[in-house]
């Protein structure tokens, strides 16, 4: 007797149906193992697996929400930068005095002086423009990196403007002294000459040196001895600047840039005393810090201050018996 093929593949599947209906029908196939059924509070019909299932989190990190929320772009309101007033440019018509945005130095940053001297640029005001440089070498409390960025940006404008003082007439005169035991070599003196000129130049043409050299002519004299610089005013009523003794180099190349950073350093710590700020302590050599970090405004406060020493509270009129030793190592 033969068995039609779809009764055998019938009987196959009702057999393995049954044997799986009877071997599965008490068995609770949605409730886990070993937990509770917790029932919500909206309907007990419904089984809630959340609460037993998400495991409970200890020290937990508190999150600031408006932190991680993204502001839309169009609400976020960007910073306030305060323009440069036409009051603070000045009255752009009349010409500009040397001591010109001192005020505004003193209560503003330097960063504003950059913001005002770019300001002034973009007016064509390219005079108006250096004296807020030089303001940052003479007046605000500068740091290193800003000093130098001023440092730049009056070299840059110095070189296509013309000299401060157009009347010889209205130079001051000062006279250049170096004091030394042995006689002078050719070299020194064209050294002291070319020093003379580039403060001559620094000034905006306001200053007239005369280098002027005191020795003793004594040949047996050692080479390296000590040598005195100092600056002086000629006539009555004047003074002197403070002595300061330099040695200088083997190398007669060294000798320009050693005498320069002298006058420099005795400029400088002259003017402390009418309310300038210091020099930086860091002087590099090969930095023209006759014509970028001495303005054309503390040239010509420092020779009326040697004309004028009524003005000076700490001299006396006589030239100075102080004396400062230079390092420059």
């Amino acid at each position: 007797m033969r068995i039609h093929w779809a009764f055998v593949v019938f009987a196959v599947i009702g057999t393995i149906l049954l044997t799986w209906y009877l071997r599965t029908k008490n068995m609770d196939f949605l409730t886990p193992s070993g937990l509770e059924i917790v029932e919500t509070e909206e309907t007990s019909d419904l089984i809630d697996l959340s609460v037993v299932l998400q495991p409970k989190i200890k020290d937990q990190p508190k999150i600031n929400r408006a932190i991680q929320q993204p502001k839309d772009p169009d609400k976020i309101t960007p910073p306030k930068v305060k323009e440069i007033t036409e009051f603070e440019l000045g009255d752009l018509v009349a010409s500009p005095g040397l001591d010109a945005y001192q005020n505004f130095a003193r209560r503003e940053s330097p960063d504003r002086l950059f913001e005002l001297s770019s300001a002034l640029r973009a007016r064509g005001e390219f005079q108006r423009a250096l004296l807020a440089f030089e303001r940052v070498i003479d007046t605000s409390e500068a740091d290193p990196n800003s000093r130098a960025e001023a440092a730049q940006g009056i070299a840059a404008l110095t070189k296509n403007l013309p000299n401060w003082n157009i009347d010889p007439s209205n130079e001051i005169i000062l006279n250049l002294h170096l004091g030394m035991a042995q006689k002078p070599s050719d070299h020194l003196r064209d050294v002291l000459r070319e020093v003379a000129t580039r403060i001559r130049g620094a000034s905006g043409d306001q200053l007239n040196i005369i280098p002027t050299i005191d020795s003793s002519d004594n040949s047996d004299s050692p080479t390296n001895n000590p040598i005195a610089l100092w600056l002086s005013a000629s006539g009555d009523n004047t003074t002197s600047s403070a002595v300061i003794t330099i040695r200088l180099a083997k190398k007669n190349e060294e000798h320009l840039e050693e005498i320069s950073l002298a006058v420099f350093k005795t400029i400088r710590s002259h003017l402390i005393q009418f309310g300038y700020p210091p020099a930086s302590e860091n002087l590099k050599k090969g930095e023209d810090y006759l014509s970028r970090q001495i303005t054309r405004l503390m040239w010509r406060d420092f020779a009326q201050s040697l004309h004028s020493p009524q003005n000076n509270p700490n001299t006396a009129g006589e030239h100075p018996d102080e004396s400062a030793d230079l390092n420059l190592d």
